[in-house]
């Protein structure tokens, strides 16, 4: 005992852990460990997927939006290959937390759709995604769901033969791509070590037609002898690094360690004006200290203590087209979080409390600051109960949480939020679960929404804050049905959420001068002049509807090969109270997909299928819809302990133009064109 608490001592900080890590290549029981009551991933009250690392290697076709985009229920605000952000069920920017080993990515990613999250999937060794309210457990700012980024930068385990291997390496030909990940870890006595690197390197990609949509070239054609860019989305080049390093120690009482992580990347931006080549670019770097740990203990009906914490110093500095920087955006800060959990009744009750602490500084210098420098400070405790029967049971929780913000013209700003969930499940029949979940959960403002007031060229719009908004407030329920067998898994989920005051930025009617830096009546505005629309951040009321459906089977067997098939689909539907539709709405999503195994080969044929979306916000246009083929050959020659994955994937095979009505960008880059990719991992 006194050596566990020397331990915990030693390393305190708040913040949970992952448990020992899963098979690699994933199952259904497979425990989540982003939810504070871990457990199977198909008995979850929410909803909740898990990629392990064979599923993340076969996405890593950008950034972390685009990783978990064919999740049923997420998709990404795609703004080119070097910077997309995960939505889910329509929500995004700062109501879906991403989380790197249970703690917050402290970047800017939030601030603008052009902003990379530093959380990526080069090194991961799963990705679990949580729709819905998750507020209760990481904040306010995860009112629309979670993605956590897993990986070993702090051994969970000790590798059984001394010493593990793992490798990546992989080439697609829509964009030259190269990409590459190793790490090694290595154990003596007790303590384990862990090393990992990472690069990818890609050339513009190349797209069907052209750059612009046909609706944009025809409302703002080119002026005479000026090229339309086609064949090649301009500037979407990347370069992206990570390395990281850490040491724990691993006994029979869990794992407790530290680790230092360095993110680097570099993307192209699109050209500013219509018909150019050449554009910006994005200079990004973080630099994260983290420790964490998973300690089981004898307190009573407490029996397990996850902690951990980070620090982090982030800088991105973006370029102009002649090479000049423009504006820089820092953002530096720590998170600390703890963990208890307990049993009891006999194993009928379990349960978690905790507390969290974000302390965070953010300034952005240069012509598009849009915001002066501003500190958050959140503080938040939560508990949550789940009590099972066996046949049914009660799951419940609530989080209290105060938001501190200080800016350097505006002054403090203190919010108060109190989130609360009830549910109930049952378990009607033999593999069958029934759960029901009614949340109320509220998000305090940010200071973008709360200070903004500048020229903001990557949503092209002139964005200005509101310094009284209060906080939003989500009545939400879901309910979700699942049937797991070894040969058959069907899941499905429905939800709708009410908000209160929900924020959302539209534009006022009013223009942004730049020879003045005025705020005019575009009517009154000479011919000629350069301008951008004002958006502004208001509090409407709002409602979000949907569902997720999906179903995987055994078809049948033909010789030494088993045929499975599977299809899914996702709907969201989202509107302004008596004022519309809300913009950037995900349209319905179907995936068809047939599986082949025999022996050491897998092969794979999908068709997914995305619906027009013309349900659009009275300033937005509509998005024409599309349907890609993929396939994908997949070979496993090693037997054994030692691991060896060949997979040849090709992705739009019939170079089908796709434009996400997610994105900012949408009449201006579409997504990638046919493509080839070879990938090998190995491990030993």
């Amino acid at each position: 005992m006194a050596t566990r608490w020397m331990v915990a001592i030693g390393v305190l900080a708040a913040g949970p852990a992952m448990a020992q890590a899963p098979d690699a290549r994933g199952s259904e029981d497979e425990i989540v460990v982003t939810a504070p009551l871990e457990g199977s991933r198909i008995e979850s009250l929410q909803g909740a997927a898990v990629l392990n690392r064979d599923a993340v290697t076969d996405n890593l076709v950008g950034g972390l939006g685009e990783t978990v985009a064919n999740l049923p229920g997420v998709s990404s605000s795609f703004y080119g290959a070097g910077a997309s952000r995960p939505v889910i069920r329509g929500l995004g920017d700062d109501r879906v937390r991403v989380l790197e080993n249970g703690i917050g990515a402290i970047d800017a990613a939030s601030a603008s759709p052009d902003h990379a999250p530093t959380a990526d999937g080069l090194d991961a060794e799963r990705i679990e995604v949580m729709r819905g309210a998750a507020a209760l457990a990481y904040g306010g700012n995860a009112i629309g769901g979670v993605i956590n980024v897993i990986d070993q930068s702090i051994p969970t385990r000790a590798p059984e033969n001394g010493y593990a291997v793992e490798g990546l390496a992989s080439w697609s030909s829509v964009d030259q791509g190269r990409q590459g990940a190793l790490g090694l870890t290595a154990s003596t006595g007790p303590l384990v070590l862990r090393l990992d690197v990472g690069a990818r390197e890609t050339d513009s990609y190349e797209i069907p037609g052209f750059a612009r949509s046909a609706a944009q070239r025809a409302a703002e054609p080119l002026a005479p002898g000026d090229v339309e860019p086609q064949g090649e989305a301009p500037n979407s080049w990347t370069s992206v690094r990570s390395y990281a390093g850490g040491a724990s120690l691993v006994r029979d009482w869990g794992f407790a360690g530290v680790a230092v992580k360095q993110f680097d990347t570099e993307y192209g931006l699109p050209p500013e004006e219509a018909g150019a080549t050449i554009g910006g670019h994005i200079e990004m770097e973080q630099t994260r200290v983290e420790t964490r740990g998973d300690i089981k203990v004898d307190l009573g009906l407490v029996n397990r203590i996850d902690f951990g914490a980070q620090y982090s110093d982030y800088t991105h500095t973006e370029f102009e087209d002649t090479g000049a920087a423009g504006t820089t955006f820092n953002n530096t800060g720590y998170e600390a979080r703890i963990e208890a959990h307990h049993g009891g009744l006999d194993g009928k009750l379990k349960g978690a409390f905790g507390v969290q602490y974000t302390d965070t500084d953010f300034e952005a210098v240069g012509d598009e600051a849009f915001i002066t420098p501003t500190s958050t400070k959140d503080a938040g405790a939560f508990a949550i109960e789940r009590w099972d029967l066996g046949g049914w049971g009660l799951e419940g929780g609530a989080r209290f949480e105060r938001r501190n913000l200080q800016n350097a013209l505006s002054g403090d700003a203190d919010f108060d939020t109190i989130s609360g969930s009830f549910g109930a499940f049952m378990r009607p029949a033999e593999n069958w679960f029934f759960g029901a979940t009614v949340a109320r959960t509220q998000r305090a403002p940010t200071g973008i929404e709360l200070y903004a007031d500048g020229p903001h060229l990557a949503t092209s719009a002139y964005e200005v804050g509101d310094a009284t908004l209060q906080e939003e407030t989500a009545l939400s329920f879901e309910a979700s049905l699942r049937y797991t067998t070894a040969k058959v898994q069907f899941e499905t989920s429905i939800y709708r959420a009410g908000f209160e005051d929900y924020i959302a930025l539209v534009p006022n009617g009013l223009v942004w001068v730049e020879s003045t830096d005025t705020l005019e009546d575009s009517a009154f505005v000479a011919p000629g002049e350069a301008t951008l629309p004002v958006f502004a951040f208001v509090a409407r009321d709002a409602t979000f509807t949907g569902g997720e459906i999906s179903l995987a089977g055994e078809l049948f067997t033909a010789g030494a090969w088993t045929v499975r098939g599977d299809i899914a689909a996702d709907y969201v539907r989202a509107n302004f109270d008596n004022d519309g539709p809300i913009p950037r709405i995900p349209s319905r999503t179907v995936t068809v997909g047939v599986e082949g195994e025999a022996g050491a080969f897998t092969t794979r044929l999908e068709a997914v299928d995305v619906a027009k979306q013309d349900r659009i916000a009275a300033f937005e246009t509509p998005t024409d819809g599309y349907t890609l083929v993929n396939a994908r050959l997949t070979w496993r020659p090693l037997d054994g302990d030692k691991d060896l994955r060949i997979s040849l994937d090709g992705r739009n095979l019939t170079d089908e133009e796709a434009r996400e009505h997610v994105s900012f960008l949408k009449d201006v880059l579409p997504r990638p064109g046919r493509s080839i990719r070879i990938t090998l991992t190995a491990g030993f």
